[in-house]
């Protein structure tokens, strides 16, 4: 017999395929930086024109696939959203006379994935388990032979070609890998191997931490819902890509999220705003209590940098008039998140996040809890979450499982819309 919440339910052959194709967009996603760059390596020069058309076809491809999923209030949520980052982009452009195309691109990828996630209805648990192979494979193809993946894929080159990246900025001549892939200094894991820190698929390390991050936010969401064997190789998968990509932040995050599971299983989603407002109060009391009073290449250094920048932003970068203040806070994702956005769409996204897109089962209300959690510790040290490659990963499972109804009811679980048909929780 056919175990529910263990196997996805039957599906036709055209589910199936709409499926397939659904994953086959998430993982170009997260993977066309990788793909471009051995062409660029291989085959021809890429253009950063060639990375914005790429991205340009995801979004249209997450919208064009998955709009039609959502019910009418979803689907009015969403436009409204949008909405009002485009009236915000034309405030903005009449007030200062400038635009700058990428600060909407950072806040339209969470649409574009939570309209993505909202059309699957396939396995999430069994999806990123495979997604989870590849990338070791291809990090232990790195770790193994890192001259063949530098000369196969060559970061150095996509990253000067199609990133505008300086060339003098990579430290070591002899290596094709990205710049913090053979940084100075030991390894934190294994500091005697002498091994690169590995990037897999995403040619570059910092992704490759936050992919762990969502990789063990998944396993602890949905580990009641898998067997045996997919739990011991998650946890080993785990172990590997920490060791294989050196990620002291992503290690420590992974063990805040286990140890604070029990707490956000309970906490109301709603609360989400607090979580966020937590950890940023959490890291100024830390700066505070150390007495550090100047940047280090550490990661108390970047949250000393990320207390003080809050501090000394001006008034135009609060409201987002400043283009040129968010490039300079690219080691403090909440200075840049501010003066990227303003600090008004901000506040809207912690109030629309924690009110609005409530999640109907107990799978749903864990996960929302730790994307916010690992949201705000990240926004201490970096902008990464801005970035396709993770935040694709993060808003697909939301829209996934903001589309779920529940198999049993829990205290804050809402009744499923009535103008669409309720989908049960594939939390399998």
């Amino acid at each position: 017999m056919l175990n529910t919440a263990i196997d996805a339910p039957p599906m036709t052959l055209r589910e199936q395929r709409h499926n397939l194709l659904i994953e086959l967009v998430l993982l170009f996603a997260i993977g066309y930086n990788f793909l471009l760059a051995v062409v660029n390596a291989k085959v021809f020069r890429v253009s950063p024109a060639m990375t914005y058309v790429a991205e340009l076809a995801i979004y249209g491809a997450c919208f064009l696939i998955g709009l039609w999923s959502l019910d009418r209030k979803r689907t009015a949520m969403v436009f409204t959203g949008i909405g009002l980052l485009a009236l915000l982009m034309l405030v903005r452009l009449f007030l200062v006379w400038s635009i700058d195309p990428k600060f909407f691109r950072d806040a339209l990828i969470p649409f574009a994935f939570l309209v993505l996630g909202a059309a699957y209805t396939g396995s999430l648990p069994k999806l990123f388990l495979r997604m989870a192979l590849i990338v070791s494979l291809v990090a232990a193809f790195e770790l193994a032979l890192p001259k063949v993946y530098g000369d196969v894929v060559n970061p150095k080159s996509y990253f000067v070609n199609a990133r505008g990246a300086s060339a003098s900025s990579f430290w070591n001549q002899d290596s094709n890998l990205f710049v913090s892939a053979t940084r100075p200094g030991a390894r934190n894991f294994l500091p005697s191997s002498n091994l690169p820190r590995a990037s897999s698929v995403f040619i570059e390390p910092v992704t490759m931490g936050n992919f762990i991050i969502f990789f063990t936010a998944i396993l602890l969401t949905f580990w009641r819902w898998m067997r045996p064997v997919g739990i011991a190789a998650s946890v080993a998968m785990i172990g590997f890509l920490i060791v294989a990509s050196d990620g002291r932040l992503a290690a420590g995050t992974c063990v805040m999220m286990v140890a604070l599971t029990p707490l956000l299983l309970r906490m109301d989603q709603r609360l989400g705003f607090l979580i966020f407002f937590g950890v940023l109060l959490g890291a100024w009391l830390m700066v505070w209590a150390s007495g550090i009073q100047s940047y280090e290449d550490t990661t108390l250094g970047r949250v000393f940098f990320t207390v003080y920048s809050i501090r000394n932003m001006t008034a135009e970068s609060w409201l987002g008039l400043d283009f040129d203040t968010p490039y300079k806070y690219f080691d403090s994702g909440i200075a840049y998140f501010i003066s990227s956005q303003s600090v008004v769409l901000v506040l809207a996204f912690l109030l629309a996040y924690s009110f609005a897109m409530l999640m109907r089962t107990i799978e749903g209300q864990l996960f929302k809890n730790l994307l916010i959690f690992a949201f705000a510790l990240s926004l201490l040290v970096s902008n990464g979450y801005f970035s396709i490659k993770t935040a694709a990963l993060w808003w697909f499972v939301c829209g996934c499982l903001w589309q779920m109804v529940p198999r049993r009811t829990v205290p804050a679980a809402l009744p499923p819309a009535t103008d669409t048909t309720p989908r049960a929780a594939v939390a399998t």
